[in-house]
């Protein structure tokens, strides 16, 4: 069943319409025709629909036959030093299909300059969740300062704290009961890594070391591996 990402879903019976470049997408590009049915989500809930046709302007207008209960996604913040734009987008996109619901982006030692567009980022993160079937989009904040990070009183609490590392040993990733939300932060370094005080710093803030295997991994390939060491199965 296709796929799309709406601005806002209504209850089973209503009608909405899709965004100019998901209908562009979804009828010139996927070819689907009046009366087939889709996967809706609107980065909060799902829902099933069915395409009724166009309007005046060119979007695909859809009518929900039924909202779904999509279970929700485990907290999975990303503390991610700001890498090269390109390698940002990338990471995003492997987050997402990672189940990271919150990326905290950190101007790091390594950091490039620049200042990555907000809008341009969103549109990676609609794509990424509406190609894995995500019903919820992870939200960015940032660029900051690491210890202004480090201060945000939302961050996971000690103990669901991880500071990916390339070798060596990690701590052991406690599973959490099951009538308890199983939230998690891991950090994670640009290209050239975190600096060593970026490290105590992070150290003395209660992150420990999660291996990610022996080799160094870019940072994209860092995020879909920490992510993937730090999922639960329900």
């Amino acid at each position: 069943m296709r796929r799309l990402l709406v601005a806002h879903l209504p209850e089973a019976g209503e009608r909405c319409v899709a965004a100019a470049a998901e209908s562009h997408h979804l009828l010139h590009v996927l070819r689907a025709r009046p009366g087939e049915r889709l996967r809706l989500a609107d980065g909060h809930g799902a829902a099933i629909g069915v395409l009724e046709g166009v309007d005046a302007e060119g979007r695909a207008q859809l009518l929900v036959v039924e909202r779904l209960n999509a279970p929700p996604t485990p907290g999975r913040t990303v503390l991610l030093g700001l890498p090269k734009p390109a390698l940002l987008e990338e990471a995003l996109t492997l987050g997402a299909e990672g189940g990271a619901t919150r990326f905290v982006l950190v101007r790091a030692r390594y950091s490039p300059p620049g200042e990555p567009r907000s809008d341009r980022l969103e549109r990676v993160l609609r794509a990424a969740v509406t190609q894995c079937g995500r019903p919820d989009l992870p939200r960015v904040y940032g660029p900051t300062r690491l210890d202004e990070a480090l201060r945000d009183p939302t961050l996971s609490p000690l103990g669901a704290r991880w500071l990916a590392a390339p070798g060596g040993p990690s701590s052991r990733v406690p599973e959490a009961p099951d009538d308890v939300d199983p939230t998690a932060t891991v950090a994670i370094g640009p290209e050239g890594g975190w600096s060593p005080e970026e490290v105590a710093a992070l150290t003395d803030a209660g992150f420990a070391p999660l291996s990610l295997g022996p080799f160094v991994l870019r940072t994209p390939s860092a995020v879909g591996a920490a992510l993937a060491r730090l999922w639960r199965d329900p």
